[in-house]
């Protein structure tokens, strides 16, 4: 139908597709998280405020008599539809909502991008290409039934967001409360002072602890390794058979915790050597503020060791280039720089498989090997990332891929342990964060408020015990600076584990930036600590806690120290990372 007639005319397509998209993203978000059909009403209604101001954009385009208006609201339904259509799927592939605002960062590989929008996802863009050229006559009846639902529909959101458990909040489109904050102006922060800056200086962190004979060392981050995935870590039933049963090989920690819930924050997490916390004059970019930071890996090369990072996706993608730039590691290579991914078929993230980088890995061991100088060797997979593409045509299901990408793991083990590498080597197998779903009841009931943060971390090597499970608390960022202490089984390694929520651009603002949420062994993590950093302001979102002077001197160590080297970094002659 022509969708501007001279009468009257309401886009009932736009409306009918918002609706059925609504019902179809809380159904595959229900059934993400394992729960009961109770929930459903809620993560409609969580969607109803965005659906009230799409109806109301409609009830006036049925109003308007002029073309022009008619016109220019009707493009405006079709871009707001079109963005609650990306935003949903985005958030259903990676329990993320779309940051629009910074699509420029992964325009160098536009084809992973895309690789995330499955058959549904295509077939939502061809109906909505449908819904938009489908309309009514704005009839007397119509108009009253529109206008009359508003205010259910406005009601129905309200008691929805009020209900909601706070962990399907993150859900919502757009809620009352989100509009009213997007309209206020973003705050100024303060800065640590220079005198500030001086005095935490001299509260310097503890030191990190290399292990005396400094091992090779080969630390092995496999793309979203789960906890709750492993029944030898978490007690349930996964799909990481393989790895329980490598799990029997060396010391496996049980209360492992990311510092974050994406690749870069592990990365930066578990290379940098701290929590990625945003410290005042950052940008929230955080592969670039992070890569002017002095790093844990720039410690392991100052006691000798040569540092390199192999991966098989691409090192341009989200910047992780200008990461690696920044540590000054001896030598990075990803998939363009290996000559044998080079050539190799492509699968998920448009990279090779993880058997070409396991290959590559096996090479670079020997060569390194035949040194007397010691190396740390990172390794980052990416076979195990969604969406699940089967490397060798079997089913496209996590069970499968997880099961294949195991078996690779397995045989990399065996060959290692063949060629006589753990007689002075360590491997060291972690993920760089919790798998991008939504959480369960099995994993909140299981692990409380700190199931989002929940990796595995196994240790395999001579000086470390096999088959025993370690249960202390213990971070990404502490991996590399305590290695040589967790042989001492009664110290305490990380007894508060860190979180930082996920910042970056959002419908047009920063959010998130400024909250972080503290883990404590006393209570196995099951109480999340809420805290807000506003400049150089620490502020509990709740009861102080008794270890709060210890965390909080902590983040201002880490923050102040990382606005001095930021402000030094832009200086003439200063190089980043120094």
């Amino acid at each position: 139908m022509n969708p501007l007639p001279r009468q009257q005319i309401y886009p009932l397509g736009l409306v009918l597709f918002a609706l059925i998209l609504t019902f179809y993203k809380a159904i595959v978000l229900k059934a993400g998280m394992m729960v009961g059909w109770s929930v459903f009403p809620m993560l409609v209604g969580l969607d109803a405020f965005y659906l009230a101001l799409l109806f109301l954009g409609a009830i006036l385009t049925g109003f308007a008599r002029v073309k022009w208006l008619r016109v220019s609201l009707w493009l405006i339904l079709v871009l707001f539809t079109a963005f609650f259509l990306l935003d949903s799927f985005v958030l259903l592939a990676l329990d993320e909502h779309a940051h629009l605002f910074d699509i420029g960062r992964y325009s160098v590989e536009m084809g992973v991008v895309l690789s995330f929008f499955d058959v549904f996802a295509w077939l939502a863009i061809l109906l909505l290409l449908v819904a938009v050229f489908v309309s009514c006559e704005f009839s007397p009846l119509l108009k009253k039934t529109s206008i009359c639902m508003l205010l259910p529909v406005l009601v129905f959101s309200a008691l929805s967001t009020f209900y909601a458990p706070k962990p399907l909040l993150r859900y919502s489109m757009r809620s009352p409360a989100s509009l009213l904050e997007g309209f206020k102006p973003q705050q100024q922060v303060s800065s640590y002072t220079e005198e500030q800056i001086k005095f935490f200086a001299g509260l310097k962190p503890e030191a990190t602890v290399i292990p005396a004979l400094k091992p090779d060392i080969v630390l092995l981050i496999i793309e979203s390794l789960s906890s709750i995935n492993s029944a030898r870590v978490s007690g349930t039933a996964g799909w990481l058979d393989g790895f329980d049963e490598l799990a029997r090989e060396g010391l496996l920690f049980s209360n492992f915790f990311a510092n974050h819930q994406a690749s870069e924050g592990g990365m930066i997490a578990l290379l940098g050597g701290y929590p990625p916390i945003h410290f005042p004059t950052a940008t929230p970019y955080m592969f670039d503020e992070f890569a002017i930071q002095p790093s844990v890996v720039a410690q392991y090369q100052q006691q000798g060791y040569f540092t390199e990072f192999l991966t098989n996706s691409d090192l341009r993608f989200i910047g992780l280039n200008h990461f690696l730039d920044g540590l000054g590691l001896d030598r990075s290579r990803g998939r363009d720089e290996v000559d044998a991914m080079k050539t190799a078929p492509r699968v998920v993230q448009n990279a090779p498989s993880d058997r070409f980088l396991y290959a590559e890995a096996l090479l670079t061991i020997e060569q390194l090997s035949s040194s007397d100088q010691p190396f740390l060797l990172t390794l980052a997979t990416t076979s195990t990332h969604l969406p699940y593409v089967h490397p060798q045509q079997g089913p496209d299901t996590a069970e499968a891929v997880w099961d294949w990408s195991l078996l690779q793991l397995t045989a990399f083990y065996q060959q290692l342990r063949d060629t006589g590498y753990f007689e002075h080597g360590v491997l060291l197998i972690t993920g760089d964060h919790r798998q991008m779903r939504p959480l369960t009841e099995t994993e909140t009931d299981r692990y409380g408020a700190s199931a989002r943060a929940r990796v595995p971390l196994l240790v395999i090597g001579k000086p470390y015990p096999q088959g025993l499970i370690d249960e202390r608390f213990f971070q990404q960022s502490d991996l590399l600076r305590m290695l040589g202490k967790i042989n001492q089984h009664d110290s305490l390694l990380s007894p508060q584990t860190i979180w930082v929520e996920r910042y970056n651009r959002k419908y047009g603002r920063i959010e998130l930036i400024d909250k972080l949420s503290v883990f404590d062994e006393a209570d196995l993590g099951r109480i999340e600590y809420r805290l807000k950093i506003s400049g150089n302001r620490i502020e509990w979102l709740g009861e102080r806690p008794g270890f709060a002077r210890r965390v909080e001197t902590g983040i201002h160590v880490q923050r102040s120290a990382h606005q001095k080297a930021r402000q030094a970094a832009q200086q003439p002659g200063i190089e980043p990372g120094n």
